[in-house]
């Protein structure tokens, strides 16, 4: 049941996030031969100036569609009138909510491939095969360098590190949601309360812990203990993942209970 609903969420989002990026690689395509016929003269021509501001309005378009997509579809498809449908299906809350997640993610990472590929297609439009190619060759030299040393597994880490900050933003915004449809009225303001609510105990309680780590000296322990980049050791790494793995559980706790028990879809 899991991939159904996470496809059913996948073709939602497609309908709306396709288009905008078919729309912006468009544009990147347009940019990069206009660079390479006009050369800096698109630059100061109106016709250049529209062209780049419509080609940064769908890259800013395109990231805040994302981001609203991902709150919406849990607000309206959970918590709005299709949640008498969605909570009807066999599937248990921790699936719906999973599903929503999962989706965000996927189109999140989607978004970061895309914007890749809207860069690349306009610098293959703009610059001529000869530098295209000694560019790629300049890039698959240095990535054969990082990954013989000690740096790719640090950056491996930090990939994974940014995925999971992101699912733990997003459970916040989806807790907030579901603590503030809790009132019977003003629900969003409620929504919006709670986000600040949560943000402050959430900080209140880092705080608490970094002065407990600090006075009973483990924070020494372990600065003590890196060698060499302090964003590329294991010292600093490892509590990063282990403090947003558990604000990520806390969080699926609240709003699975919200969901699961406390339910008020009037």
């Amino acid at each position: 049941m899991l991939t159904k609903l996470i496809g059913y969420e996948m073709k939602a989002f497609g309908r709306i996030i396709l288009p905008l990026y078919a729309a912006t690689i468009g544009m990147a395509i347009i940019m990069g031969v206009g660079i390479r016929v006009l050369d800096e003269r698109l630059f100061s021509t109106l016709l250049g100036a529209v062209i780049i501001m419509i080609f940064v309005s769908l890259i800013i378009a395109t990231m805040v569609m994302t981001g609203l997509l991902c709150v919406q579809r849990f607000y309206r498809n959970l918590l709005g009138n299709e949640g008498y449908l969605m909570f009807s299906l066999p599937a248990g809350t921790h699936q719906l909510i999973l599903a929503k997640v999962l989706s965000s993610l996927i189109w999140a990472l989607l978004g970061g491939l895309a914007g890749i590929c809207t860069v690349l297609v306009m610098g293959l439009a703009a610059a001529p095969m000869q530098d295209t190619i000694r560019f790629f060759k300049e890039i698959s030299i240095h990535l054969r360098m990082l990954s013989l040393g000690k740096e790719m597994g640090a950056v491996a880490v930090w990939f994974v590190i940014l995925i999971l900050v992101f699912v733990s933003a997003l459970m916040h915004i989806y807790t907030a949601i579901a603590v503030g449809h809790q009132w019977t009225a003003h629900r969003v303001l409620g929504s919006v309360l709670a986000f600040f609510g949560i943000g402050i105990i959430r900080n209140t309680i880092g705080s608490l812990v970094g002065q407990i780590g600090y006075r009973s000296g483990w924070a020494d322990f372990f600065l003590e203990r890196f060698d060499g980049n302090l964003l590329l050791s294991w010292q600093f790494q490892v509590p990063v993942i282990v403090s947003t793995l558990l604000l990520i559980a806390v969080y699926s706790a609240v709003t699975w209970y919200f969901l699961d028990r406390r339910l008020n879809l009037e």
